[in-house]
Order: structure tokens, then C-alpha cells, then sequence
């Protein structure tokens, strides 16, 4: 009897004392959250909209989306609702923020006009200075206005695109290419080209002072700029012109 009692006093103290396995397995941390946005789009045109989503991950599983709280530190370039659809309203940048608890995730978005599509209407001529001024009288006489075309396309901000230059000359155009400025507006540059039926195209000048701006509130294309020109005979010469108003069609 007093064997067995012996033996029941060493395994109680060995429970009490030794432990287990388990209780010597050390424990390792939950790694914290990290929140992302997606898609990504550094740049939006005005009018347009996309909806972003803001994704979690936790540890080594794998993102889930999460209804986080979005922001705009300049809602008049770009709002955001609660759902994460993200508008462009004005040319500028702003910075989109989504949090989910203790995390947050912030993305950089710019805003600029759409120019992109055909433009057509009217210019006026607001100038012109021609060492002969008959040239001026009959050709380019103050105030006389013209049909005009420009058709441009647009990645991002970099825009290209054709002016119509007849009348009154029979065939030359521009090439015309630029970037659109923070404030949205555009500014250009061309060489003026004649195409012929038959034969090489000819460069017969440059369009400088190049700049338009599309209304917000009606959507028209307003500018002016300047056709400088070169006689055969090396004579130079300058017209500027008013962009009276393009409207688009796509």
C-alpha cells in the first residue's frame, strides 16, 4: 500500500512540475493587414468614371475585398462615393483614400479633358501681315470667317491629330500634336503640309500659339493661333486666327 501511494505522489509532481509538449510550442504573432486599391488608374478623363475596390490581406491569405471608406482630398477634380466609384469632374490631381480599420491605401489620380474625336465649326481671322497687303485684302481680309476641321486623338495626356486649313487654299493641312497642361488646357504644334494629287507633300510653314480649351459648361473647343508662312520666293508672312467654337461628333 504505502508503494502504490509512493507512486501516485511522483506522477503528481511530475504532471505539476514537467508539463506538457504542448506548452513548450512557442506561439507566433498574426501578421497585421495591408490594404491595396484596384484597379490603379493614374489618370481618368474628365466625365469619365471607374469603380475601385479596396483589397485585404491578412498573413498568407489570400486578398479579400473589404468595404472600406473612401475619400478624395479634392472632390471637385475627383469624387468618390461610399461604394468606390471614382468620377472625374475637372482638370487637376487629387489623391483617392480607402481605410479599413487601422489600414489605409492611397492612390494618385490626375483628371484632363477629353479632346479626342472630330472638331468642326468655324475661325475667324484676327490678323494678318503680308509684306504686300493686297495679299491680306484678298485672301485674308479681318473678320472673315472660315469652315474648320480638326480631328484629334488622345492617350493620356499627349494629343495628335489633323487641322484643315482650306479654304482658302486648296489643299494644305496641319499636323498637329501636343500635351494637355495641369488647368486643361491643350497647346500645340503643326507643320502646315500641301498634299498634292501627284508628287511629294510640301511643308509650307508652322502653326505657333497654338492653344484650346473646351467649355465645361457646353462642351465647345474655343482658341486661336498663328499660320506662319513662306513664299517659293522666301517671302514671309502671318495669319492669326480666332477658333470661333468646334462642337464634337465622335
Amino acid at each position: 500500500m504505502r508503494g502504490r501511494l509512493t507512486l501516485l505522489l511522483v506522477a503528481a509532481l511530475c504532471v505539476a512540475s514537467c508539463g506538457s509538449d504542448d506548452d513548450q510550442t512557442p506561439t507566433t504573432p498574426t501578421p497585421g493587414g495591408r490594404l491595396a486599391i484596384a484597379p490603379q488608374p493614374d489618370f481618368l478623363t474628365v466625365g469619365s468614371s471607374v469603380v475601385l475596390e479596396a483589397r485585404l490581406t491578412e498573413g498568407t491569405s489570400a486578398p479579400r475585398v473589404v468595404s472600406a471608406d473612401w475619400s478624395s482630398t479634392d472632390g471637385r477634380v475627383v469624387a468618390v462615393d461610399r461604394t468606390g466609384r471614382v468620377s472625374a469632374l475637372a482638370s487637376g490631381t487629387t489623391t483617392i483614400r480607402a481605410t479599413f480599420g487601422p489600414d489605409t491605401a492611397s492612390l494618385e489620380v490626375r483628371a484632363a479633358p477629353d479632346f479626342a474625336g472630330t472638331w468642326t465649326g468655324t475661325r475667324r481671322v484676327a490678323s494678318c501681315v503680308h509684306p504686300r497687303p493686297e495679299v491680306c485684302a484678298a485672301s485674308y481680309p479681318t473678320n472673315r470667317i472660315v469652315p474648320t476641321a480638326l480631328v484629334l486623338t488622345q492617350a493620356r495626356d499627349r494629343v495628335t491629330g489633323t487641322l484643315s486649313l482650306s479654304p482658302p487654299l486648296a489643299s494644305p493641312s496641319a499636323a498637329v500634336s501636343g500635351t494637355i497642361a495641369q488647368t486643361g488646357g491643350l497647346t500645340l504644334d503643326g507643320a502646315i503640309i500641301s498634299t498634292p494629287s501627284s508628287g511629294a507633300s510640301t511643308t509650307l510653314g508652322t502653326l505657333a500659339d497654338f492653344r484650346v480649351d473646351i467649355e465645361p459648361s457646353t462642351g465647345i473647343l474655343r482658341g486661336s493661333f498663328t499660320e506662319a508662312r513662306t513664299d517659293p520666293d522666301g517671302t514671309a508672312w502671318r495669319v492669326g486666327w480666332e477658333i470661333q467654337g468646334l462642337t464634337r461628333t465622335r
